[in-house]
Protein backbone atom coordinates (compact mmCIF):
# COMPACT_ATOMS: atom_id res chain seq x y z
CA UNK A 1 0.00 0.00 0.00
CA UNK A 2 0.94 3.34 -0.98
CA UNK A 3 0.79 6.12 1.68
CA UNK A 4 1.41 9.76 3.08
CA UNK A 5 2.16 10.39 6.53
CA UNK A 6 1.69 14.33 8.28
CA UNK A 7 1.78 15.01 11.21
CA UNK A 8 0.46 17.91 12.76
CA UNK A 9 -3.02 16.93 11.29
CA UNK A 10 -5.32 18.06 13.77
CA UNK A 11 -5.14 21.63 12.13
CA UNK A 12 -3.40 24.58 10.41
CA UNK A 13 -1.21 23.72 7.92
CA UNK A 14 -0.76 20.11 8.44
CA UNK A 15 -5.05 19.53 7.92
CA UNK A 16 -4.49 21.10 4.49
CA UNK A 17 -2.07 18.64 3.77
CA UNK A 18 -3.74 16.07 4.11
CA UNK A 19 -7.03 17.81 2.27
CA UNK A 20 -4.58 18.08 -0.40
CA UNK A 21 -2.50 15.06 -0.88
CA UNK A 22 -6.22 13.17 -0.46
CA UNK A 23 -7.24 15.11 -3.68
CA UNK A 24 -4.14 14.39 -5.58
CA UNK A 25 -5.13 10.77 -5.64
CA UNK A 26 -1.30 9.21 -5.22
CA UNK A 27 -1.76 7.24 -2.18
CA UNK A 28 -4.41 4.82 -1.34
CA UNK A 29 -4.14 5.62 2.56
CA UNK A 30 -3.13 8.40 4.73
CA UNK A 31 -2.08 8.34 8.18
CA UNK A 32 -2.71 11.45 9.72
CA UNK A 33 -0.58 12.45 13.32
CA UNK A 34 -1.14 15.04 16.01
CA UNK A 35 -1.78 14.98 19.96
CA UNK A 36 -5.26 15.97 19.71
CA UNK A 37 -7.50 12.98 19.21
CA UNK A 38 -10.60 14.53 18.87
CA UNK A 39 -9.92 16.76 15.67
CA UNK A 40 -7.88 13.59 14.34
CA UNK A 41 -11.12 11.72 14.54
CA UNK A 42 -12.92 14.47 12.51
CA UNK A 43 -11.10 14.01 9.67
CA UNK A 44 -12.62 10.36 8.87
CA UNK A 45 -14.88 9.65 6.15
CA UNK A 46 -14.25 13.29 5.07
CA UNK A 47 -11.70 12.74 2.65
CA UNK A 48 -11.80 10.89 -1.15
CA UNK A 49 -8.80 8.25 0.90
CA UNK A 50 -8.99 6.43 3.95
CA UNK A 51 -7.66 8.01 7.04
CA UNK A 52 -5.54 6.21 9.87
CA UNK A 53 -5.29 8.37 12.77
CA UNK A 54 -2.56 8.18 15.74
CA UNK A 55 -2.96 10.22 18.46
CA UNK A 56 0.93 11.00 19.64
CA UNK A 57 3.45 13.67 20.61
CA UNK A 58 5.92 13.85 18.17
CA UNK A 59 8.58 14.46 20.65
CA UNK A 60 7.54 11.49 22.76
CA UNK A 61 10.26 9.17 21.60
CA UNK A 62 8.76 6.17 22.64
CA UNK A 63 5.35 7.47 20.75
CA UNK A 64 7.63 7.51 17.93
CA UNK A 65 8.88 4.27 18.27
CA UNK A 66 5.26 3.09 18.26
CA UNK A 67 4.41 4.56 15.08
CA UNK A 68 8.10 2.75 13.68
CA UNK A 69 6.32 -0.31 14.93
CA UNK A 70 3.07 -0.23 13.69
CA UNK A 71 4.95 0.58 9.92
CA UNK A 72 7.15 -2.31 10.50
CA UNK A 73 3.75 -4.22 10.63
CA UNK A 74 2.29 -3.06 8.16
CA UNK A 75 4.94 -2.52 5.53
CA UNK A 76 3.69 0.26 3.54
CA UNK A 77 5.51 2.29 0.69
CA UNK A 78 5.37 5.57 2.04
CA UNK A 79 5.16 8.14 -0.34
CA UNK A 80 5.16 11.62 1.41
CA UNK A 81 5.94 12.14 4.92
CA UNK A 82 5.06 15.82 6.04
CA UNK A 83 6.65 16.98 9.39
CA UNK A 84 3.78 19.17 9.98
CA UNK A 85 4.14 19.28 13.85
CA UNK A 86 5.53 22.42 15.64
CA UNK A 87 4.42 25.55 17.69
CA UNK A 88 6.38 28.88 17.96
CA UNK A 89 6.08 31.50 21.06
CA UNK A 90 6.06 35.14 20.38
CA UNK A 91 7.21 36.58 23.33
CA UNK A 92 10.01 37.65 25.66
CA UNK A 93 12.12 34.64 27.03
CA UNK A 94 10.83 35.57 30.23
CA UNK A 95 6.92 35.35 29.73
CA UNK A 96 7.19 32.00 29.10
CA UNK A 97 8.27 28.78 31.38
CA UNK A 98 11.65 26.69 30.80
CA UNK A 99 9.37 24.11 30.15
CA UNK A 100 7.55 25.14 27.32
CA UNK A 101 11.12 26.66 25.82
CA UNK A 102 12.47 23.47 25.40
CA UNK A 103 9.27 21.42 24.42
CA UNK A 104 9.48 24.18 20.98
CA UNK A 105 13.15 22.31 20.62
CA UNK A 106 11.91 19.10 21.31
CA UNK A 107 8.85 18.68 18.84
CA UNK A 108 10.69 21.30 16.39
CA UNK A 109 13.64 19.48 15.90
CA UNK A 110 13.60 16.27 18.24
CA UNK A 111 10.14 15.26 16.59
CA UNK A 112 10.90 15.81 13.21
CA UNK A 113 14.05 13.98 12.92
CA UNK A 114 12.92 11.20 14.83
CA UNK A 115 9.70 10.91 12.56
CA UNK A 116 11.98 11.66 9.41
CA UNK A 117 14.08 9.34 10.26
CA UNK A 118 11.62 6.32 11.48
CA UNK A 119 10.14 6.80 7.98
CA UNK A 120 12.80 6.57 5.90
CA UNK A 121 13.42 3.02 5.77
CA UNK A 122 9.61 2.95 4.09
CA UNK A 123 10.25 5.57 1.58
CA UNK A 124 11.34 4.87 -2.08
CA UNK A 125 12.60 6.17 -5.33
CA UNK A 126 10.38 9.04 -6.00
CA UNK A 127 9.33 9.71 -2.47
CA UNK A 128 9.06 12.83 -1.19
CA UNK A 129 9.82 14.34 2.84
CA UNK A 130 8.39 17.62 3.11
CA UNK A 131 9.93 19.67 6.79
CA UNK A 132 7.85 22.60 7.46
CA UNK A 133 10.24 25.04 8.35
CA UNK A 134 9.28 29.46 7.91
CA UNK A 135 10.57 32.77 7.01
CA UNK A 136 11.73 33.08 10.76
CA UNK A 137 14.46 30.71 9.64
CA UNK A 138 16.48 33.23 7.48
CA UNK A 139 17.76 35.46 10.08
CA UNK A 140 17.48 35.66 14.01
CA UNK A 141 14.73 37.24 15.69
CA UNK A 142 13.72 38.63 19.17
CA UNK A 143 11.40 38.15 20.99
CA UNK A 144 11.09 35.04 18.45
CA UNK A 145 14.27 33.59 19.47
CA UNK A 146 13.83 29.98 20.25
CA UNK A 147 11.07 29.68 17.02
CA UNK A 148 13.39 31.10 14.63
CA UNK A 149 16.12 28.89 15.72
CA UNK A 150 14.39 25.80 15.89
CA UNK A 151 13.45 26.77 11.92
CA UNK A 152 16.49 27.41 11.10
CA UNK A 153 18.13 24.32 11.89
CA UNK A 154 15.11 22.56 10.01
CA UNK A 155 15.69 24.59 7.18
CA UNK A 156 19.30 23.45 6.99
CA UNK A 157 18.96 19.78 7.88
CA UNK A 158 16.39 19.76 5.30
CA UNK A 159 18.33 20.86 2.76
CA UNK A 160 21.56 18.74 3.50
CA UNK A 161 19.37 15.51 3.80
CA UNK A 162 18.40 16.14 0.96
CA UNK A 163 21.31 16.06 -0.69
CA UNK A 164 21.95 12.99 1.05
CA UNK A 165 18.95 11.38 -0.27
CA UNK A 166 20.07 12.33 -3.93
CA UNK A 167 21.46 8.79 -4.46
CA UNK A 168 18.29 6.87 -3.21
CA UNK A 169 16.22 9.69 -5.96
CA UNK A 170 14.11 10.80 -2.47
CA UNK A 171 13.52 14.43 -2.35
CA UNK A 172 13.30 16.84 0.43
CA UNK A 173 12.08 20.28 0.67
CA UNK A 174 11.81 22.73 3.62
CA UNK A 175 8.85 24.55 3.32
CA UNK A 176 9.23 28.31 4.61
CA UNK A 177 6.14 30.22 5.09
CA UNK A 178 5.35 33.72 5.94
CA UNK A 179 2.56 34.66 8.11
CA UNK A 180 -0.67 31.86 7.39
CA UNK A 181 -3.38 32.57 8.21
CA UNK A 182 -3.58 29.24 11.04
CA UNK A 183 -4.57 28.86 14.18
CA UNK A 184 -0.92 28.45 14.78
CA UNK A 185 -0.78 32.50 17.06
CA UNK A 186 -4.00 31.11 19.19
CA UNK A 187 -0.76 28.99 20.74
CA UNK A 188 2.11 32.03 19.46
CA UNK A 189 0.43 34.53 21.48
CA UNK A 190 -0.88 32.18 25.07
CA UNK A 191 2.01 33.82 27.90
CA UNK A 192 1.69 36.10 30.58
CA UNK A 193 1.30 39.28 29.89
CA UNK A 194 0.27 41.42 26.25
CA UNK A 195 0.82 40.51 23.11
CA UNK A 196 4.58 41.79 21.58
CA UNK A 197 4.63 40.75 18.27
CA UNK A 198 1.55 42.87 16.94
CA UNK A 199 2.27 43.60 13.29
CA UNK A 200 1.73 41.27 10.27
CA UNK A 201 1.82 43.04 6.99
CA UNK A 202 0.25 40.08 5.19
CA UNK A 203 -1.39 36.93 6.11
CA UNK A 204 -0.97 34.10 2.86
CA UNK A 205 -3.56 31.28 2.69
CA UNK A 206 -2.95 27.89 3.62
CA UNK A 207 -3.81 26.04 0.56
CA UNK A 208 -1.70 28.44 -1.56
CA UNK A 209 0.91 28.02 0.37
CA UNK A 210 0.46 23.92 0.86
CA UNK A 211 -0.34 23.86 -2.76
CA UNK A 212 3.05 25.61 -3.80
CA UNK A 213 4.67 23.35 -1.25
CA UNK A 214 3.73 20.07 -2.49
CA UNK A 215 4.65 21.39 -6.45
CA UNK A 216 8.36 22.33 -5.52
CA UNK A 217 8.69 19.39 -3.11
CA UNK A 218 7.12 17.31 -6.82
CA UNK A 219 9.99 19.00 -8.55
CA UNK A 220 12.85 17.73 -6.41
CA UNK A 221 13.41 21.44 -4.54
CA UNK A 222 15.18 21.22 -1.58
CA UNK A 223 13.24 24.74 -0.36
CA UNK A 224 10.03 26.27 -0.87
CA UNK A 225 9.23 29.89 -0.59
CA UNK A 226 5.67 31.75 -1.37
CA UNK A 227 4.77 35.10 -1.64
CA UNK A 228 6.55 38.17 -2.92
CA UNK A 229 7.05 39.66 0.17
CA UNK A 230 8.75 36.72 1.77
CA UNK A 231 10.78 36.04 -1.44
CA UNK A 232 12.09 39.96 -1.04
CA UNK A 233 12.46 39.22 2.92
CA UNK A 234 14.62 35.98 1.92
CA UNK A 235 16.62 37.93 -0.65
CA UNK A 236 17.45 40.75 1.59
CA UNK A 237 18.42 38.64 4.91
CA UNK A 238 21.48 36.76 2.63
CA UNK A 239 22.33 40.52 1.62
CA UNK A 240 22.28 42.52 4.58
CA UNK A 241 24.26 42.15 7.84
CA UNK A 242 22.04 40.16 10.65
CA UNK A 243 22.04 43.19 12.78
CA UNK A 244 20.74 44.99 10.58
CA UNK A 245 18.29 43.02 9.82
CA UNK A 246 17.14 42.42 13.58
CA UNK A 247 16.68 46.02 13.82
CA UNK A 248 14.55 46.25 11.17
CA UNK A 249 12.32 43.84 12.49
CA UNK A 250 12.32 45.29 15.59
CA UNK A 251 11.46 49.20 14.72
CA UNK A 252 8.49 47.06 12.60
CA UNK A 253 7.61 45.29 15.74
CA UNK A 254 8.23 48.42 18.01
CA UNK A 255 10.80 46.65 20.32
CA UNK A 256 13.01 47.78 22.97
Amino acid sequence: MKIAVVTGASSGMGREFVRQLAAQGEVEEIWAIARNADRLSALEGTLAVPVRTLPMDVSDMQAVEAYRAALEQAQPEVAWLVNSAGFGKFCDYSQISMAQSVAMIDTNCKGLVAMTLATLPHMHEGAHVVNLASASAFQPLPWINIYGASKAFVRNYSRALNRELKRRKVSVTAVCPYWVRTNFFDTAHAHEGAAIITKYEVMYEACEVVKKALRDAGRGRDMSVYGARNKFQHVAAKLLPQRVVMNIWQHRQKLK
